[in-house]
């Protein structure tokens, strides 16, 4: 969402609604499709620890800065990952990624979420490879997002971020927004593992390809 708005919208109107809405799809999600009972909680600790540092100082560069060659940087990462996700095969059994690297992911997606709204990336990436259900998957960064959003939230109340043009135009969008995050859910269901790993790897590269151009 946030890439397509931003060809249209200034990100200081962009990023907030986003933030807003992530927080209202992150409750709708834990209450609904048994997500709960999947979350691997042991995997959230570092991603959360590395969250709190980095939002802070991803909105704080929102708030003062301009931002659009670490995005072109940000992006090109995230397309050529994506582009090996997709066409790169494996070859046997990928090496145990250690919980350790949570935390530099949460760092780097706090960072970039508090900057542009798109930190899901890094996580994505470290998620992808530390999970395979893809029920736990989802619901392990459903949790994730819930608590990263919502401390965003916070974060940009206090900086000013979220005006009352923010607000309005959240609630312009939360109707579609509500029936995407359904609708989603429950193709969710119907998918099997490869082909949510190539709609992971599609997410990313249409995310990058829209913050490189």
């Amino acid at each position: 969402m946030v890439p397509m708005l931003l060809l249209f919208l200034d990100m200081k109107l962009v990023v907030p609604t986003a933030a807003s809405l992530a927080v209202l799809s992150g409750i709708l999600l834990l209450l609904t499709f048994q997500t709960r009972k999947w979350v691997r909680k042991d995997v959230l600790l570092m991603l959360i620890a590395g969250v709190a540092i980095g939002m802070p100082l991803g909105a704080y560069v929102l708030s003062s800065y301009g931002g659009d060659l670490l995005k072109r940087l940000f992006g090109l990462f995230i397309s050529v990952y994506a582009l090996k996700m997709l066409f790169v095969n494996k070859k046997g059994k990928s090496r145990e990624i250690k919980n350790y690297v949570g935390l530099i992911a949460g760092l780097l997606g706090g960072c970039l979420g508090g900057m542009f709204g798109t930190g899901g990336p890094p996580v994505i990436i470290y998620l992808n490879r530390k999970i395979e259900d893809k029920r736990a998957f989802r619901a392990t960064i459903t949790l994730y997002f819930l608590v990263a959003n919502s401390w965003q939230y916070v974060i940009y109340c206090y900086t000013g971020l979220v005006k009352i043009e923010v607000l309005r135009f959240t609630l312009y969008l939360l109707p579609a927004f509500v029936i995407g995050s359904l609708a989603g859910s429950f193709l969710h269901i119907k998918v099997n593992e490869a082909l949510f790993n190539k709609i992971v790897a599609l997410v990313l590269l249409v995310t990058g390809v829209f913050l490189v151009i």
